[in-house]
């Protein structure tokens, strides 16, 4: 499904307005919804974040600190 939208201007920043079934169909239509992006060769890739991967990144990185904690 491709679609074309228009980049705006958003304070002194620039962004895209997504569509509300579109964000709903991603489980995005509330408020504290975050996604993560990233550069690919074919453009942008915005995939929504799952509380999950990023437990594990950050569970991964702070091992050590997170195990004397545990202590």
């Amino acid at each position: 499904m491709a679609k074309i939208k228009q980049i705006q201007k958003v304070g002194t920043s620039k962004g895209i307005v997504i569509d509300k079934p579109i964000l709903e169909m991603l489980n995005l239509d509330h408020d504290s919804a975050a996604v993560e992006f990233e550069i690919t060769a074919d453009g942008l890739l915005l995939k929504p974040v799952k509380v999950e991967s990023v437990y594990e990144k950050v569970a991964h990185k702070h091992r050590k600190s997170l195990d004397k904690l545990g202590e």
